[in-house]
């Protein structure tokens, strides 16, 4: 009677811690699912999801062993599930393989919003694409760490796997030669930063605006509105002219003169309506200066500099430079003259011959003086 009182009330107080145990994480479930709502005001709703079903899991499976190990029922349980023919040891295996990746992926999100978040402290030290940089850098490092770990949690010998995997390296390059280069001076492009995106570039024959830098190539919007894929090897392989970089840029504008103006006065007028422009920069100085003889004209090349480079702001300097230098001669009669040409006639033939305009109408007397009848006779 004694034992059968004992067993009931070791029965009640199992029953009992049950339903405390059950209780305690259904109330840290709901904890945990609003704690998950708030969550998405501050990362990705997609994130916030995976870090919130992760947990849910946790506590399931840490209760589930809880319970089991209260109840006596691990053996049952195990053989259920199947894991009892594998051993205890390749259950452990597989949740520290879940941990790992787990562990690897948060991570690398934690690692994002460090490096890439808005609120980040870094943005004020460094470029959108150092931070850019260092994030896939780290990335990759985390991810091939815990691949290695895994592997050896395993017990893949990592030396035969690394002769297998160059074999299949060697393999690999011949069939994808152009692929694999287009990634490895996607690498050198984002390590050398010859541009950046928004920047206005050119490339060998295309000009434009850089939209996109990816691993395998180079997106960029020219100057008629298309859209032009580069490779990222082809990109290395030629000139990159960044005219942005700098923040400004220098412009030439060529204008003749004729040989009767005196170069200094010319030079003086130009710079004069060079100074008056808003659309050029006062600092640095425009320059006018003579650079070569024409076959009609001295050649002045007006020299002038621009803020924040754009194609537009370029052709709207250009004209109002034109406009306002061509104004300025007219009114200190400063000639630009035309193309001309001085012709000369050789001495064995007898130079050139200006006929009179009123004789320039009536036909030239013929040279050899007709025939007579008498001459055609004979």
């Amino acid at each position: 009677m004694g034992s059968l009182l004992l067993t009931l009330l070791q029965l009640t107080t199992d029953t009992i811690d049950t339903f405390i145990l059950i209780g305690g994480a259904a109330a840290t479930g709901i904890v945990i699912w609003v704690l998950g709502n708030r969550l998405k005001t501050r990362v990705q709703t997609a994130n916030a999801e995976v870090i919130r079903s992760a947990l849910i899991l946790l506590l399931t499976a840490v209760v589930a062993g809880v319970l089991l190990t209260q109840w006596g029922a691990t053996e049952t349980a195990l053989s259920i599930v199947g894991v009892f023919e594998f051993g205890i040891g390749v259950g452990i295996r597989i949740l520290l393989t879940i941990i790992m990746a787990v562990a690897a992926y948060t991570l690398t999100r934690i690692l994002k919003r460090l490096l890439l978040g808005a609120n980040s402290s870094t943005n004020r030290i460094t470029s959108e694409h150092q931070r850019r940089v260092s994030f896939y850098i780290s990335q990759v490092a985390i991810y091939i760490v815990a691949v290695f770990a895994l592997l050896s949690l395993w017990g893949v010998q990592l030396g035969d796997l690394l002769l297998g995997a160059g074999v299949l390296g060697i393999v690999l390059g011949f069939a994808a030669q152009e692929t694999l280069g287009s990634i490895l001076a996607g690498f050198i492009l984002m390590l050398s930063r010859p541009f950046a995106i928004g920047d206005w570039v050119r490339i060998g024959d295309h000009e434009g605006f850089i939209t996109e830098i990816t691993i395998n190539n180079v997106r960029l919007r020219n100057l008629d509105g298309e859209h032009v894929v580069l490779p990222n090897e082809a990109v290395n392989n030629r000139t990159i002219i960044n005219r942005s970089i700098e923040g400004k840029l220098r412009l030439r504008v060529e204008v003749g003169i004729d040989y009767d103006v005196d170069p200094d006065h010319a030079e003086a007028v130009a710079l004069e309506a060079l100074t008056e422009l808003e659309e050029i920069m006062s600092q640095p100085a425009p320059q006018v200066l003579p650079v070569r003889f024409d076959d009609s004209a001295v050649i002045l090349e007006l020299r002038f500099w621009i803020d924040k480079p754009t194609p537009q702001r370029k052709w709207r300097a250009t004209q109002v430079v034109i406009h306002n230098v061509k104004a300025a001669f007219r009114r200190e009669g400063i000639k630009i003259p035309f193309p001309q040409r001085e012709l000369m006639g050789r001495k064995e033939t007898g130079g050139f011959r200006v006929v009179d305009d009123e004789l320039s109408g009536q036909p030239e007397p013929d040279s050899h003086p007709p025939t007579s009848s008498t001459d055609r006779s004979e």
